[in-house]
């Protein structure tokens, strides 16, 4: 339930200098959407929906002025501009716990009233508004004056004002989605994405007609455009519980109007030891990612990290790769679609038995031809093609024992900084043959060789401690090599020599140069 004793308002400050610039401007403004819900159940929100009675890619335009932060208009038609402002060492906002940037965006009130715009929104719990005309915004606690709003229908809560048209604050308090109107979720398909990823987000339950909306939305899937599919889907993969709402999406038909690959993969059935299906393995190697993405390593796994080793994963996979979205999300991405490849590649011995050969390389151009329909950028698609397309290497590795340091930089050098990512899907995908009852010799083997991977990397091969290479092609062109293909390969011998540890100063790699370049002069 929500208490009537509530939080300090986050942004207080914020809030106080975009009211007094919509007061300069003329422009009555709401605080609408996300904000305003994870306020009430005690979550800061770094994303800032405001309404406007007037023109709001103005007042934006304004904000942005004043405040320093850099300004575009999302939609002209509809009024609507985006403000993203930095939060590191800006006084004006000292008493923001976000991350380094805040967003705002500013839309024009949808219809003549401020109910009007928030029946025009998704669901209840995001069509609660707080008024600021009506608040004392001199302190964090907010408390609004004797008065309300004139256009208030809802009680003051905690004495704070609220619009609450829908009854949102009801299903907020119960968990519950719901849409605002019986169509809010077919005029617009991704709303039904957006419905999992916060019923993930905040354990709420899908209200049974908006959970039927949701199911009609997946034959309408390609409506949006594909940027808007993407971001809620990368937004739900962001979660640290997304196996559990991929699961969501497939059971409510979503997942395959998104990843149509999926259909072959849940028809495609491994023989023993593995007991799912393609799809359901990818289910329980999502599971499993997530377990470890969570630092939860339970003895079943047979892998844990050390505590430095740890600090250095957390903080890989909370990189971006756009400044958008997470390493983490786009791993989970790749793990998706790892085994896409194996329903085109399957082959059947004489026993009936079904063996796979290439389906990592037509998995990783599947995963690519998705990522790019999907409107990922470039390097999030090599990066998912990647994990895709070496995900069986250090597997194949364990089993069979293989721990050189050569055969690691071949690794290395395919998959640059993705081999954490391998090393991780290395235990989830030896977990996804059986869960619980993999083989224990199994799970050892995969624990232990992800550990030397990670080990090896991060003491290594990482760009943080990666010796520079001992040679440069000047090097071999002093030799009398002519320009060429050979050159790289020469020099790319060195390299490996060096990563393995066979040779450590210049002068060896200046040795090895030598004799490298006397062979390849004998006839």
């Amino acid at each position: 339930m929500l208490s009537a004793s509530l939080p300090p308002l986050p942004h207080h400050t914020l809030l106080k200098d975009i009211r007094a610039l919509s007061q300069a401007h003329q422009m009555p403004v709401l605080l609408v959407g996300g904000a305003v819900r994870d306020w009430l159940i005690g979550a800061a929100s770094a994303d800032l929906d405001f309404a406007v009675q007037g023109n709001a890619i103005a007042l934006a335009r304004a904000v942005a002025n004043v405040l320093g932060g850099h300004f575009y208009v999302l939609d002209h038609a509809r009024g609507a501009a985006r403000v993203i402002l930095r939060t590191d060492g800006q006084a004006h906002l000292s008493n923001i716990a976000t991350p380094s940037s805040l967003i705002l965006d500013f839309s024009t009130c949808r219809g003549a009233t401020w109910e009007d715009d928030l029946l025009g929104r998704d669901f209840t719990i995001n069509a609660i508004a707080l008024d600021l005309r009506a608040l004392d915004l001199g302190s964090p606690d907010c408390k609004s004056p004797d008065s309300k709003s004139p256009d208030s229908k809802s009680p003051d809560l905690g004495h704070r004002v609220l619009l609450d048209p829908t009854g949102g604050l009801a299903d907020l308090s119960r968990r519950i989605i719901r849409q605002v109107r019986p169509n809010a979720i077919a005029g617009d398909p991704v709303r039904a994405l957006r419905a999992a990823r916060l019923a993930l987000a905040l354990a709420a339950t899908i209200e049974p007609d908006t959970a039927r909306a949701m199911r009609q939305a997946a034959a309408h899937m390609s409506r949006p455009s594909p940027e808007r599919v993407r971001d809620e889907l990368m937004k739900l993969l962001e979660l640290p519980n997304a196996a559990q709402g991929v699961r969501l999406l497939d059971s409510c038909e979503l997942l395959g109007a998104i990843v149509p690959e999926i259909k072959a993969m849940r028809a495609c059935t491994p023989a023993s030891p593995h007991v799912f299906n393609v799809l359901e393995h990818t289910f329980v190697v999502m599971d499993y990612a997530d377990r470890l993405l969570a630092g939860q390593f339970a003895a079943d796994l047979c892998f844990a990290p050390d505590g430095a080793q740890w600090a250095k994963l957390t903080d890989h996979f909370a990189q971006s790769v756009t400044g958008e979205r997470s390493r983490a999300a786009l791993f989970r991405f790749a793990l998706l679609l790892h085994d896409s490849g194996k329903p085109a590649t399957h082959v059947m011995d004489a026993q009936g038995n079904l063996f796979f050969p290439n389906h990592a390389a037509a998995g990783a151009e599947l995963a690519g031809r998705r990522a790019r329909a999907l409107k990922l950028s470039n390097d999030e698609t090599r990066r998912v093609g990647l994990i895709v397309r070496h995900h069986t290497r250090p597997n194949q590795m364990a089993r069979t024992g293989e721990t050189s340091l050569r055969a690691l930089y071949h690794l290395w050098r395919d998959a640059g900084d993705c081999m954490p990512e391998l090393a991780l899907l290395c235990v989830a995908d030896g977990m996804g043959k059986a869960g619980a009852n993999t083989p224990l010799e199994d799970r050892q083997r995969r624990g232990r060789m992800a550990k030397w991977i990670l080990d090896t990397y991060y003491t290594r091969f990482a760009p943080a401690v990666a010796p520079q290479p001992l040679i440069q092609g000047e090097d071999v062109l002093a030799l009398g090599i002519a320009p060429g293909p050979k050159i790289g390969q020469m020099i790319e011998s060195v390299r490996e020599a060096q990563m393995a540890g066979d040779i450590t100063t210049r002068a060896e790699a200046l040795a090895m140069l030598r004799l490298i370049a006397d062979d390849s002069r004998r006839p």
